[in-house]
């Protein structure tokens, strides 16, 4: 794997690059918190990329990062602060088979840290506001089919004992 900015490519040869404006930084950005963030590699085709601190800027590909570890791809475009970033494995046969389909980040994101990612819900008045009705109306959905999962179980469970 290996991180491209500005067309000069740094490569993951170790297990962790930090992104950051200290000068001990693996790939050193100004305007960047001193460790803004850090890119982990996991084999040969994949790393996770996390923000460091709280006021870190951090997007993968448009998605933004809350100190969480987020999968990093060949081809995911990598924004911190100001800078852009392109994630590149050489090895990797673009389009090929091997190239995520679309909504596959989710469903790696998923697989990997076993909690399915909720779209973001940025409130229009800076948060200060009642949730989205969208992200109201998916809560209720999960609410209900858990109930009726629940109610179907247990109806379920008396039959079988009461036979």
């Amino acid at each position: 794997m290996e991180i491209e900015h500005n067309g000069k490519r740094i490569s993951l040869s170790g297990d962790e690059l930090i992104i950051g404006s200290d000068p001990g930084a693996g790939l050193v950005l100004e305007g960047l918190e001193p460790r803004h963030a850090a890119v982990r590699k996991l084999g040969e085709r994949m790393a996770t990329i996390m923000a460091l601190t709280d006021r870190a800027n951090l997007l993968v590909n448009g998605v933004a990062s809350k100190r969480e570890a987020m999968p990093l791809l060949h081809g995911d475009v990598v924004k911190v602060g100001e800078h852009e970033l392109l994630v590149i494995n050489p090895a990797h046969p673009s389009g090929s088979p091997g190239t995520p389909p679309v909504g596959g980040r989710e469903r790696l994101h998923d697989t990997l840290f076993g909690i399915p990612r909720r779209p973001s819900t940025r409130k229009p008045n800076g948060g200060k506001g009642p949730a989205t009705s969208e992200r109201a109306r998916v809560d209720s959905d999960i609410h209900f089919g858990v109930v009726i999962a629940g109610f179907l179980s247990l109806t379920t469970l008396l039959v079988m004992l009461f036979r």
